[in-house]
C-alpha cells in the first residue's frame, strides 16, 4: 500500500482561519510500535489507525526515540487525547480509532521547547495513515527570521479605510527559532488602528495597544500571516509609519479607490490589477531591511464620518487570499 507524508506545521490551538490547511498520509503499522494509553471503543464501521515516526531533522537526521506523541480527537462538540512514546526507532502507533464522521486527528510533539502538529483524517476509503513528525533544534536566534513579501490590500468608505495584509517570513537555516509568551514575535499596527481581525496563519494572536504578538515558532522554510485593521481618518490626506521588525523584499499594496492616491518614500506605481471586475492601483516598494519603517500617505480621502460596513471585512479577506496566492505565486523563494 502506498505512503504519503503529512505535512507538518506548528501547533496553533486559538487562532482564526489558517491560510493552509490540511494534511493526510497512508498506511504503515510497525512492529514493537509503544502501544497508546487511553484507548476509547470505536465506533460502528471501519477501524482506522495513525502511526509514523518523529525524525530531528537539523543535520544529522535521525530517529528520536522516547519521544513523547499525542493525539487529540477532536468531534463535534467534543474532544479527547492518547499519549504514547516512541520506540528506539522513532516510531508510534495509535489504534482503533473511529473513522469518518465530523472529525479530526490532530497529532502532536514538543521537541527542544517547540510544539509541532500535524492535522489528519481518516476516512472509509483510507481508514489508515502514516504521517512523519519532523522536528529540528531550536535557537532563538531571531535574525535567521527574514520577511520576504508583504502584501495589503487598501480600501476606502466615507472616513473610513479598511486595510488588509498579509506577511510572509522565510527562516533559511536547519534550526526552528524558539518563541516563547515573554519573547513574542512582534506585527506593528500602525497609530489609531481599529477592528482588528485575524485572517490566518496565528497561532494563538494577542492585541496590544500598537501591536499584534504571537508565539509561533518559525520552522525552516517560510511561513505567513495575515490580518485586518480599520483605520479614520480625519482629513482627506492621511499618513502612517509603519515597521517591519522582519523587513521585506517586497512590498505590493493595492488600492481599490481610484481617486485615491498612494505616496511615500521608495514607492512606486505598478501596472494595474482587475479582479472580480474591481480595478486596484498599484504600488510596489522594497526592500525593507529588518526593523526598517515604511511611511505610507494617502491623498484624496472621502470626507465623512461614516463607518466602514462591517460586512465588507469579509470581502476584503477573500479578495486578499486570491490576490497574495498569485502575487506569492510568482515570487518563489529559495531557502538560503
Amino acid at each position: 500500500m502506498p505512503d504519503a507524508r503529512a505535512s507538518l506545521r506548528p501547533s496553533r490551538r486559538g487562532a482564526g482561519t489558517a491560510l493552509l490547511l490540511c494534511v493526510a498520509a497512508s498506511l504503515w503499522v510497525p512492529s514493537g510500535a509503544a502501544a497508546p494509553s487511553g484507548a476509547v471503543a470505536p465506533e460502528a464501521g471501519p477501524i482506522g489507525g495513525i502511526q509514523g515516526a518523529v525524525v530531528q531533522h537539523t543535520p544529522p537526521v535521525h530517529p528520536l526515540g522516547s519521544q513523547p506523541v499525542s493525539l487529540e480527537i477532536v468531534e463535534r462538540g467534543s474532544s479527547s487525547e492518547r499519549r504514547t512514546v516512541t520506540d528506539n526507532a522513532g516510531r508510534f502507533s495509535f489504534r482503533a480509532l473511529p473513522v469518518g464522521g465530523v472529525r479530526v486527528f490532530l497529532v502532536r510533539t514538543a521537541y527542544g521547547g517547540v510544539p509541532y502538529e500535524t492535522r489528519v483524517l481518516l476516512t472509509p476509503a483510507a481508514p489508515t495513515r502514516t504521517v512523519e513528525l519532523a522536528v529540528y533544534e531550536s535557537t532563538r536566534d531571531r535574525t535567521i527570521v527574514r520577511g520576504t513579501v508583504m502584501f495589503a490590500v487598501v480600501d476606502t468608505v466615507r472616513g473610513a479605510v479598511r486595510v488588509s495584509v498579509v506577511q510572509r517570513l522565510v527562516n533559511g537555516s536547519d534550526r526552528a527559532v524558539l518563541v516563547t509568551e515573554d519573547d513574542p514575535l512582534v506585527f506593528p499596527l500602525p497609530r489609531g488602528a481599529e477592528a482588528v481581525e485575524f485572517i490566518g496563519g496565528w497561532r494563538a494572536p494577542r492585541l496590544t495597544d500598537r501591536a499584534i504578538t504571537d508565539t509561533i515558532p518559525v520552522l525552516p522554510g517560510a511561513m505567513q500571516v495575515g490580518y485586518a485593521f480599520g483605520l479614520e481618518p480625519r482629513t482627506r490626506r492621511f499618513a502612517w509609519p509603519w515597521v517591519l521588525p522582519y523587513g521585506a523584499t517586497d512590498v505590493e499594496v493595492l488600492v481599490g479607490d481610484p481617486s485615491v492616491r498612494l505616496s511615500g518614500p521608495g514607492f512606486r506605481a505598478g501596472a494595474e490589477v482587475t479582479d472580480a471586475g474591481r480595478r486596484f492601483a498599484r504600488w510596489s516598494a522594497g526592500p525593507v531591511p529588518a526593523g526598517g519603517q515604511l511611511t505610507i500617505t494617502l491623498d484624496g480621502l472621502p470626507a465623512s464620518d461614516d463607518r466602514w460596513p462591517i460586512a465588507a471585512a469579509s470581502v476584503l479577506a477573500v479578495l486578499l487570499l486570491a490576490g497574495v496566492a498569485v502575487a506569492l505565486a510568482r515570487r518563489p523563494v529559495a531557502a538560503t
